[in-house]
């Protein structure tokens, strides 16, 4: 049960808002909601759960808290932490449910790793009816957008050595999995005369639940993906895959502006030469900030040596417990700008 699944994602010794979960699973995002995966270190799950229903959602946290696994940190809080019941439930939940291996080092929206999924099961069974020379069959049914994707990729593939080069790609990335993952990977394939199996019929441990079986195969894709990534040779697969490669963490909006501050542009000036309100170029930076390696966000530039020295004598302990009234001083938007920025950049120094 997703239900179940739920309560990996929560902590016995940092409270988390069940919101902010939320946004990060159905790919709901404020730079508040980023800030906070960061902070729980959850960013890698966004949109995990894309269909997950807010009514739906709620009423499983009700669930776990009412089962004693989860308690609110303080009164009308939001802010959950695991009971040591919880903590005993978490422990053996991950003994007995799959557990997320890849996901959690990828830097790809799962987004495209979805599309990439879809484009490779249809891919795969047109290469495969291709190979037995079958021009009668139904296609797999799939998003309209992913569809013509793959319709367009298979319109420039080289056919005349297509077919050997997908399947010595296809073996290539199955020697990296063990032989009984590679198997029942294979076996939920689509191809000449083979529908594929369902989680029902592999060989999968009798405890995992159909989001155990969704996990297991979204994670693996994940690990393709990632292989794909690293590999500089030119291949129909690694072509297919860049294709459904089209979302990106940083918008082209938040690129632009990151550029446009590292040739030296202010934020009041990128604000007026882009018709942008000056909250919102902030709101890039933030993101910018959070998804960003620490040596490629020009932190320089807004966090000088006496504003640090500020807000270290001012905010001290745990920065999940700061608060903003701590160290304000005005009604200048620009100071929870560097608040967030600060704790941004001291997050990404401890990792």
């Amino acid at each position: 049960m997703i239900t179940d699944f739920l309560i990996t994602l929560f902590s016995p010794v940092q409270p988390r808002r069940h919101r902010v979960i939320f946004g990060l699973l159905k790919r709901r995002l404020t730079v508040s909601t980023e800030y906070w995966g960061l902070r729980y270190q959850l960013l890698p799950i966004i949109g995990l759960l894309p269909q997950l229903e807010k009514n739906d959602f709620d009423e499983q946290i009700a669930q776990l808290i009412k089962q004693g696994l989860l308690i609110e940190q303080q009164p009308s809080s939001g802010q959950l932490l695991l009971t040591d019941k919880g903590v005993t439930f978490q422990q053996n939940y991950r003994q007995y449910h799959y557990q997320l291996k890849y996901i959690p080092l990828m830097v790809q929206p799962l987004a495209n790793i979805r599309q990439f999924r879809e484009a490779f099961w249809l891919a795969n069974q047109i290469v495969s009816e291709v190979a037995h020379h079958n021009k009668h069959y139904y296609p797999l049914q799939i998003d309209f957008k992913t569809k013509k994707l793959v319709k367009n990729w298979y319109g420039q593939t080289d056919k005349k050595h297509l077919i050997n080069d997908w399947f010595a790609e296809l073996t290539d990335f199955l020697k990296l999995l063990d032989q009984q993952t590679a198997d029942q990977l294979v076996a939920t394939w689509v191809g000449h005369q083979i529908p594929g199996r369902n989680s029902d019929q592999l060989d999968l441990p009798q405890s995992w639940t159909a989001t155990d079986f969704y996990l297991w195969e979204i994670d693996l894709f994940s690990f393709w993906s990632q292989q794909l990534s690293q590999t500089n040779a030119s291949s129909e697969l690694k072509r297919l895959w860049e294709l459904t490669q089209q979302q990106a963490n940083l918008s082209p909006s938040v690129q632009l502006t990151c550029q446009q501050v590292h040739r030296g542009m202010s934020i009041e000036t990128i604000s007026k030469q882009r018709h942008l309100k000056i909250g919102t170029v902030r709101e890039h930076l933030l993101t910018a900030a959070v998804w960003l390696p620490k040596a490629d966000f020009p932190y320089e530039l807004f966090l000088s040596a006496s504003t640090i020295q500020y807000l270290e004598q001012h905010l001290t302990g745990n920065i999940d417990n700061w608060q903003f009234s701590d160290i304000r001083t005005s009604d200048n938007p620009n100071e929870f700008f560097i608040f967030r920025l600060y704790e941004i950049y001291l997050t990404k120094q401890g990792n």
